[in-house]
């Protein structure tokens, strides 16, 4: 999980590279925290079929009772070994959500990676000095 990007090598770097001991610190500090994360990782078992029939009723029942309403059985998303847990919650409570909104809607929920770049646009400029709190200009 942070060998990918190299973070182990890249984070401390980019802090370092700021040159400045609170800079220091915070890379020492984000070494011992990904050496702590990776001697410490427990890898998650996927749901089961059990697990996730136990997550969907309660699931449902919660909707239920915040909602005032009896949401019906929904597909959600199919059952795969690769999908997360998350995936299937957020899929259910959203088609519960629509059909609550629209009764004759019937949802139909997919899957799809969406591939993340967090690196810095160097285009949109130095944002190190941040934003001005409500009342203040950037010059104080």
């Amino acid at each position: 999980m942070l060998s990918g990007k190299d973070d182990r090598t890249q984070i401390p770097a980019r802090l370092r590279a700021k040159q400045a001991p609170e800079w220091d610190e915070t890379a020492t500090l984000a070494e011992a925290g990904m050496r702590h994360i990776e001697h410490d990782v427990l890898l998650l078992e996927p749901p089961d079929d059990a697990e996730l029939n136990r997550a969907y009723t309660t699931l449902k029942q919660l909707h239920a009772d915040a909602f005032g309403w009896d949401p019906p059985d929904v597909a959600g998303l199919e059952r795969l070994g690769a999908t997360r847990m998350r995936q299937y919650v957020r899929a259910w409570i959203n088609e519960w959500d629509l059909i609550r909104i629209d009764p004759e809607y019937r949802p139909h929920t997919e899957a799809v990676e969406i591939i993340s770049d967090y690196r810095e646009d160097e285009a949109l400029g130095d944002t190190s000095e941040g934003y001005p709190l409500e009342g203040e200009t950037r010059d104080g």
